[in-house]
């Protein structure tokens, strides 16, 4: 049985391995050689006792809040974990994080577009998806209220600065329907920095301006125009910078032969993070400002994830585990300076970020779901009445109180699905196999660059130096399936005590193994239920989504003011174009 576990065609043998290991028939002979599971331990996971202490109530007013991705950046990229050949590329977002909460186990999707629409609805990728999305695809389901609509719902005033790349299939998609008052970006996954094909609001418009320059300039007038204080709204500003996801292009200023192209394009967008704090402080507004940063996922190419195994496009460390930090005049004088190894998921931030806006972090169905069926996991859970609630979990009273701390408390989640080969449970992880081929078109590394903690800190002044470690057959006996979905042996790590995952505990922790495989296998029959061919597909109702004329709106958007006649936009919805 432990070689079946993938696709729905394949998935009644690992329903079977569940069903075996729930009723206990598939526990190994050595099984009570292992250790308890960890909800034994006196380290918990699961915050939500309604006997635990609450959060203190967050002083009035509601903050501004800043919430930043930076998109491909390394784990070890940045001065704040501890490469400091980077201190003056990221100097202000390290004085940042010194000033804040530094999260050193905050996870993210493997690759970009999941991350970024789970950031928006609160939702895991389980329930929108794997796969990248593409600029007319309907990803996100237009049922649900995205931060943006969340937070001008209770007068927050939310501006988008920077990259798109959440699926734009109708017009209702684009940020100005999804509660911002201001777009300024591009709508896909990639393109030059110096691109002319950019949107302004719902339209596409010509400016190649570097991108970091573009969208810090934007953001730094729409501050400079706030009047703070009296009836004014709190901000909200949605900041996913574009630097830096490749093209490797560093602005015009940066002298690229001599101080690398990346570091240069970490330097644009730093400064005009010093820009905007600066602002904030003269207009008398960081005491009352809030800031979320993280990468989107794990660094790649350029990038260094050092010790973390692996690089985006995997289901190691390198590639789901990020540099992280909550950072802002509002965090309480205790937080400052201080770090977290808590277990936290970018989707935690959407509740967060509502509580502290007053609004309720959840978003539920009218109709609640049916429960999964292992017998038939194909069966349509959700109907056209249900969706998937929010996965994440307000994590401000875990930060703020100190009867939660990373000595008693290991994750804001008993158990939390990172991908479908991925799940973790406080400091341990199971990683099944690599990512599905199907969505994407990078294959995974397998070893470590720089070798690790075994290995010396990467040189991030000399990226012709940082050469790549292969494991050693051992270390790659398993989780190291990618192409061939037939047969899988998984691994389980101690992440904590082994962030760089050299050492497979699934010989002498087979009872944790089977627990987190059984429990891998029964939250994918989640992600069957509302998506069962395992391909993109539309979740929003067709009266949201408005007539669909592809012909019509791609001559619409070739015709668009300030486009440059080859632009792509929404296919849905398009005034003028009827179905």
């Amino acid at each position: 049985f432990f070689g079946i576990y993938r696709m729905w065609g394949q998935r009644l043998g690992a329903l079977l391995l569940t069903s075996l290991y729930l009723r206990g028939d598939c526990i190994p002979a050595d099984a009570t050689r292992a250790p308890s599971p960890p909800t034994d331990d006196a380290r918990t996971s699961h915050p939500h006792d309604p006997t635990a202490p609450t959060a203190p109530p967050f002083p009035a007013p509601r903050p501004h809040v800043l919430l930043v991705l930076q998109d491909d950046l390394g784990h070890d990229d940045v001065a704040f974990n501890g490469n400091t050949v980077n201190g003056d590329v990221t100097g202000n977002i390290t004085a940042l994080a010194n000033e804040g909460i530094l999260l050193k186990r905050h996870y993210v999707h493997w690759h970009c577009s999941p991350t970024r629409r789970t950031a928006l609805t609160g939702r895991l990728p389980l329930h929108h998806s794997e796969y990248l999305s593409g600029a007319d695809d309907d990803s996100i389901d237009l049922r649900w209220m995205t931060i943006g609509e969340k937070l001008s719902s209770v007068g927050y005033r939310c501006y988008w600065f920077g990259k798109g790349h959440t699926g734009y299939m109708s017009m209702n998609h684009l940020p100005l329907q999804l509660g911002f008052v201001n777009f300024t970006g591009f709508l896909s996954g990639a393109q030059s920095h110096f691109a002319s094909k950019r949107w302004e609001g719902n339209l596409p418009f010509d400016a190649t301006t570097y991108s970091a320059e573009l969208y810090g300039e934007r953001a730094v007038t729409a501050l400079e125009a706030y009047t703070p204080g009296g009836s004014s709204p709190p901000l909200f500003f949605y900041l996913p910078w574009q630097n830096v996801h490749e093209p490797y292009q560093a602005p015009l200023w940066w002298p690229n032969a001599t101080a690398g192209v990346l570091r240069g394009m970490l330097k644009a967008s730093d400064n005009w993070m010093g820009e905007i704090v600066s602002l904030l402080k003269s207009k008398a507004m960081w005491s009352n400002t809030l800031i979320f940063y993280s990468a989107d996922n794990g660094g790649v190419d350029l990038g260094s994830n050092w010790p973390l195994r692996g690089e985006k496009h995997t289901n190691w460390e390198g590639g789901v585990r990020v540099a992280a930090f909550i950072s802002g005049g509002f965090l309480p004088k205790a937080l400052r300076g201080t770090s977290t190894s808590i277990v936290f998921h970018i989707a935690d931030w959407y509740p967060t970020i509502c509580h502290l806006a007053g609004v309720s972090g959840k978003d539920d169905p009218p109709v609640a779901p049916e429960p999964v069926d292992p017998t038939n996991p194909t069966k349509n859970i959700y109907g056209t009445k249900s969706f998937p609630p929010v996965d994440g979990v307000d994590i401000w009273p875990i930060l703020t109180n100190p009867a939660y701390s990373s000595t008693n408390y290991t994750a804001a989640h008993a158990q939390l699905w990172i991908s479908e080969e991925v799940m973790i449970q406080g400091q341990y992880k199971i990683v099944v196999a690599q990512q599905e081929p199907a969505k994407t078109n990078n294959p995974p590394v397998y070893g470590w660059k720089c070798g690790g903690v075994n290995g010396t800190r990467c040189n991030t002044l000399d990226p012709a130096a940082q050469q790549w470690v292969d494991p050693t057959p051992q270390q790659c006996a398993c989780g190291c399936a990618f192409k061939d979905r037939a047969n899988f042996v998984p691994c389980l790590f101690d992440v904590e005590a082994d962030p760089s995952e050299y050492n497979d505990l699934s010989s002498t922790h087979r009872v944790l193994l089977m627990q987190l495989w059984a429990a891998l296998n029964i939250s994918n029959l989640d992600q069957s239920a509302l998506n069962p061919h395992d391909t993109p597909q539309s979740h929003s109702p067709p009266s949201l989504l408005g007539p669909c004329n592809a012909t019509c709106a791609q001559a619409f958007w070739k015709r668009a003011p300030m486009s440059d006649g080859s632009t792509a936009g929404p296919i849905c919805g398009v005034p003028g174009c009827s179905a």
